[in-house]
């Protein structure tokens, strides 16, 4: 054993569809939809819509540090940590995923979201045709090799610390932004590949 084991997601995971909801410009909760995820996998804050909460829109709550991804469209595979106390409920395009917290943390799973190990797998398993669909079927399909859980925090704090290095360098010089970018990228591939020894 080398400290690590790689797994399919739906081996340590469980999915749940989004509500079905008109959004308003007022409500009680915060309706994320495909569209409120950016390219870097936050919340955007331009353009929020909201949902009434009800008996059963409370059924899809979320809470911080919870995990979303977009199943369909443009936006496919892109995924959300939810990093906001705010009371939110999540769309119908949007997969909430369950990880099996004693195997794989919620955050670490959300760098390997951004890594081109997963987007090799995401752009592989989507259907084509139409909309592209990157629904439960696929993604419980999806491969990810898992550290300790002690190993996932230290990688998390390092890919946390290059993450916020990325976001408060948006009003520096744009060269230094793509450079930091790709740095990000580079360590983020490099402390999510394992090979065996």
């Amino acid at each position: 054993m080398f400290g690590y084991v790689t797994v399919s997601l739906g081996e340590i995971a469980s999915f749940t569809y989004g509500y079905t909801e008109k959004a308003k410009n007022h409500g009680d909760a915060r309706f994320i939809r495909i569209t409120d995820i950016d390219d870097l996998g936050r919340l955007k804050e331009t353009d929020a819509k909201y949902v009434s909460l009800s008996e059963e829109s409370k059924k899809y709550l979320l809470r911080k540090g919870d995990i979303l991804m977009a199943r369909t469209g443009a936006t496919y595979g892109k995924t959300l940590y939810v990093s906001t106390e705010e009371p939110a409920v999540y769309a119908s395009f949007l997969i909430k995923i369950t990880l099996d917290s004693e195997v794989l943390l919620n955050r670490y799973y959300w760098h390997f979201a951004k890594s081109s190990f997963y987007w090799e797998q995401a752009n592989k398993l989507v259907s084509t045709g139409g909309q592209p669909q990157f629904n439960s079927n696929v993604l419980k399909l999806v491969k990810i090799t898992i550290p300790s859980i002690e190993k996932q925090k230290r990688i998390i704090a390092l890919l946390d610390h290059f993450d916020t290095l990325c976001g408060d360098l948006t009003s520096g010089l744009p060269a230094e932004i793509e450079a930091r970018r790709k740095q990000y990228e580079y360590y983020r591939d490099q402390l999510l590949t394992f090979k065996a020894l």
